[in-house]
């Protein structure tokens, strides 16, 4: 008689196969109704609750999860990308990249995880909760990258960006701002980065006894350059306008000076700007000089191969999170409120002025 599996057991709770699996380790934000029924499922058909994890050996396939939907973050997700591979080249194992497009459906993206055959996976940034639970009850070991929404459920290293808008807010406090703009745009898939650079960037305020309206929190729709310039208009046209900008990253920050360059503000002369990231590709001779806190992508996929790597080696269940901070780095954005207020002629051979943003970027 076969072996009772996790699918029957889901079948007969008519639940998913991830519902099931969260009853029973009693996890997740589940109806206790539903959790009735897929134990009282587990009971009835002899379910014998634990995970068979596979095997990790040479010559095993690891899946490489990324987001195919926004081309402008292919620069910054790239050194991940290979750093990963490296690794799992390195030890004798074969990755594999799994690009999934946007609003994919739960049930095609385990479908195109299951037939690469993947003993493990990493996700990087995407994260689906139905898709990593249902591959986790099947045994797949997880290692998510630059997502700390799951960081309490699977192996994760993620990006400390609650310290690292918090620094990032301090350098501009440090320059003598006190009227600082907060812009950024949702990001449904992404909640608790957009929640945490938000805390991070009020918690360097908040020492400092800085007061700051939520007139001043900009939200915008992804990159909605009309409504952004909108938005600005009404702060930077009236008294008392801000002196500086804190963006949620330097991508956005590209359509913010766009934005005030339409107003007449330059960056830095008008108006100062700092952005986490490092997103764009600061290289290239057109892209303005944003001053940003630095998220080291390398770092992250050297950091997650180690992780999974030790995974491979202990028997260890226990979650494990690893943290990598932003470091500032000052480019030409950024000047004190002191020379603002002494430069009598306005002008600067260091002026970041608007640039052309593309919408064929993303």
């Amino acid at each position: 008689m076969p072996a009772v599996r996790l699918r029957d057991v889901a079948t007969r709770a008519k639940v998913s196969v991830a519902t099931a699996s969260l009853a029973l380790a009693g996890k997740g934000r589940i109806s206790e109704a539903a959790r009735e029924r897929v134990r009282n499922a587990a009971t009835q058909l002899g379910y014998r609750a634990g995970r068979s994890v596979r095997s990790l050996t040479a010559g095993s396939v690891v899946g490489i999860l990324h987001a195919d939907d926004r081309a402008y973050e292919s620069g910054f997700v790239r050194p991940t990308l290979v750093e990963l591979e490296r690794a799992m080249l390195q030890k004798g194992l074969l990755p594999v990249s799994i690009p999934v497009p946007r609003k994919a459906l739960a049930e095609h993206v385990v479908r195109m995880v299951v037939a690469t055959g993947a003993s493990a996976i990493f996700t990087l940034p995407y994260a689906d909760g139905e898709v990593l639970d249902d591959l986790y009850a099947r045994g797949v070991t997880i290692v998510v990258v630059n997502n700390s929404g799951f960081q309490n459920r699977f192996h994760a290293v993620c990006v400390d960006d609650f310290q690292g808008a918090y620094e990032g807010a301090s350098h501009l406090l440090a320059l003598g701002h006190r009227s600082i703009v907060y812009v950024e745009y949702e990001r449904p898939e992404s909640p608790t980065v957009v929640a945490d650079r938000f805390i991070g960037f009020r918690k360097a305020l908040s020492e400092q006894r800085i007061a700051f309206s939520p007139e001043r929190r900009i939200t915008i729709p992804f990159m909605d350059e009309k409504k952004l310039e909108r938005r600005l208009s009404t702060l930077f046209t009236r008294g008392g306008r801000p002196t500086a900008i804190f963006a949620h990253d330097d991508y956005l920050g590209l359509f913010v000076i766009n934005a005030l360059g339409h107003l007449g503000l330059r960056v830095p002369e008008d108006v100062s700007l700092v952005a986490p990231g490092d997103v764009v590709d600061y290289s290239l001779p057109l892209i303005p000089q944003i001053t940003t806190m630095r998220i080291d992508t390398t770092l992250l996929g050297k950091l997650a191969a180690n992780l999974l790597l030790d995974r491979m080696r202990s028997s260890e269940k226990d979650v494990h999170v690893i943290k990598v901070k932003e470091q500032l780095v000052r480019r030409a954005s950024c000047r004190s409120v002191e020379e603002k207020d002494h430069d009598i002629s306005g002008k600067s051979s260091s002026s970041v002025h608007a640039p052309a943003v593309r919408r064929g970027a993303h």
